[in-house]
């Protein structure tokens, strides 16, 4: 349902609209070519035009998949009943993770199984696809919101990628290129994040020896999608380094991503020195190497999380308590 067309509003590019949503223009594209969810207007250079009323409602539109609700089932709500359902949202009592999405097409009903973005991936990165690969991650995050994108999707295909790579049965030049694209398109969704003044602020990186950062990436563009403004300082960073941003960035708390190694001295050590660095900051640590270390970050009073979902909670309880 677009917005009006009161001529009186004002008007804005793609790329501020895309900033002040949240969204990629991908995604404001395919959602008006899909769903119709505004009607933007053309400038005298035919260039798209969008007005308050179609900002305010792609970042309702956006809160609302971010949540875990489809766009394709709420793409004709209107303002008053997006406003209702993200009133009744929290962030700690998310909707429960969905089933596969069931969409019509012409006679046929299909249904979108998140596994299928996987395959899809996979096979792309196999041709060294990389338009294709792209191409899919846009999809994925329309069709099922950028929660789902992330949890459902990303961390399953590089996990997958990981396997196939130790195994040897995945070459590492299609290891490099699937992580260059993903990291490419997250560290995009990072960037159209707005800041939110007076919003707490969260560091997100990996320690020293810690080269993976996807993981990292996730971790800082659900921060961002929750309303944190967020410094992502990248992998592999000296334990001083890290205190030194989150001091001088007054964050109320630091999130760290353990991908691989696993058991590694160097890393335990480096975790040890940023309680000495932080005392009393919260240390939220996720990522597949994790319970590898579960000795030094019991020892640190860290916050380990199982996923995505949980940093959200976690983030919500310091966000509102000040503690987890």
């Amino acid at each position: 349902m677009p917005g009006s067309r009161d001529d009186s509003q004002k008007k804005f590019s793609m790329k501020i609209a895309s900033r002040m949503t949240g969204l990629t223009p991908h995604a404001i594209r395919a959602w008006e070519r899909r769903y119709g969810v505004v009607a933007p207007g053309r400038d005298s250079n035919n260039r798209r035009f969008y007005r308050e009323s179609d900002i305010e409602r792609l970042a309702l539109l956006h809160k609302a998949t971010d949540a875990g609700h489809q766009i394709s089932q709420i793409a004709g709500y209107s303002k008053e009943e997006l406003q209702d359902i993200i009133g009744r949202m929290n962030v700690i009592d998310m909707p429960p993770r969905k089933a596969p999405e069931v969409r019509a097409a012409g006679d046929l009903i299909l249904v979108r199984d998140y596994n299928a973005y996987t395959e899809e991936m996979l096979s792309a990165i196999e041709r060294m696809d990389r338009k294709s690969l792209e191409e899919i991650l846009i999809a994925a995050e329309t069709e099922a919101g950028r929660n789902a994108l992330l949890e459902r999707v990303v961390i399953p295909v590089m996990e997958r990628i990981g396997e196939l790579w130790r195994k040897g049965e995945m070459r590492i030049s299609h290891e490099h290129l699937a992580t260059q694209v993903v990291r490419t398109f997250l560290g995009g969704l990072l960037a159209t994040q707005k800041t939110f003044p007076g919003a707490p602020h969260v560091v997100v990186t990996t320690p020293s020896d810690q080269v993976h950062e996807i993981g990292a990436l996730c971790a800082a563009v659900t921060a961002a999608s929750e309303g944190w403004n967020v410094t992502y300082l990248g992998p592999s960073l000296p334990s001083e380094e890290i205190a030194g941003a989150v001091t001088y960035n007054g964050s109320r708390a630091l999130i760290l991503s353990l991908i691989y190694p696993e058991s590694d001295p160097l890393v335990a050590r480096e975790i040890r020195k940023l309680r000495r660095y932080l005392p009393g900051m919260p240390v939220i640590v996720g990522g597949r190497a994790r319970q590898s270390y579960s000795q030094v970050l019991a020892e640190i009073e860290a916050v380990v999380v199982n996923d995505l979902y949980e940093v959200r909670t976690v983030l919500e309880l310091i966000r509102t308590t000040g503690a987890v």
